[in-house]
């Protein structure tokens, strides 16, 4: 569905248990002091989006490095995400997506990942962690009639979940026409595959920026991957923030985008 494509976007706070969610078991980790950067990246950051279908306004979504932690005696990035319905499509079509993401900060490869989907009547929620030296992941899912569930899988080395794989490549230095891939896993393991495009500026609400055109080839879920025979397209700007500019995905009448609006550090 629409916000399927865009759930990648975000800020939020932890799940009720009111409403019945998983809880990822990182979510109860301190806060760490260590210092963690890697280029652009720093915590605390934040990124407000406006979502729009055509003309249409119908939704805000935001991306936040909410802090850091410590996991495996390594400081890594808590990154969370959420896309919301506006006040026009939420009287027909209500939307409550929710990422979270946990990346170390050097070598920039996941510990795990979160997910709650509710998209009208559909109602998705799960979580994982990779265990790197075990070479398993482990988690809990649940469908909409909250019933829980755990899995496992192999892992065949360290791996991106897909939230955190849009962070990794504002790290990245990637000349036009060049490609990068590396490792996903999504309760499989799979390669994403990211094309430079070209440089061209482009403007929001934000301002106007030169920016890098991408295009993620391959995957199977998640915003930033190509899927169903739709293009996913991001521009991400060419200056030292590396930020998501601009990132638009096709759907069966018409397209998504969403548009940064502006980026803040809250301490």
């Amino acid at each position: 569905m629409v916000f399927r494509l865009l759930l990648l976007l975000s800020l939020a706070v932890p799940a009720s248990a009111e409403e019945k969610l998983l809880e990822h078991p990182y979510w109860s980790l301190p806060s760490s002091s260590a210092p963690a950067a890697a280029g652009a990246l720093v915590s605390g950051e934040l990124l407000e989006y406006e979502i729009y279908w055509g003309l249409v306004h119908v939704g805000k979504s935001y991306l936040k490095i909410e802090r850091t932690v410590d996991i495996s005696s390594r400081p890594a990035w808590h990154i969370v995400s959420e896309a919301k319905s506006g006040s026009f499509i939420k009287n027909f079509y209500k939307v409550a997506d929710r990422n979270d993401a946990w990346m170390d900060a050097q070598d920039l490869t996941s510990y795990g990942y979160y997910k709650k989907i509710q998209e009208g009547g559909h109602f998705f929620n799960e979580w994982v962690i990779f265990d790197g030296p075990g070479k398993r992941y482990y988690g809990r899912k649940m469908n909409k009639k909250r019933q829980p569930a755990d899995f496992e899988g192999p892992l065949d080395g360290p791996v991106n979940d897909v939230l955190s794989a849009l962070y990794r490549i504002r790290t990245m230095q990637i000349g036009p026409g060049q490609t990068v891939e590396f490792a996903v896993n999504t309760k499989r393991n799979w390669r994403i595959s990211i094309r430079s495009k070209k440089s061209e500026k482009i403007s929001t609400p934000y301002g106007k920026k030169k920016c890098m055109l991408f295009e993620p080839m391959a995957g199977e879920e998640g915003i930033f991957v190509a899927k169903a025979g739709k293009r996913m397209l991001v521009w991400i700007t060419e200056d030292e923030l590396r930020l998501p500019m601009l990132l638009k995905a096709e759907i069966f009448i018409g397209s998504v985008t969403a548009k940064l609006v502006r980026r803040t550090i809250v301490p």
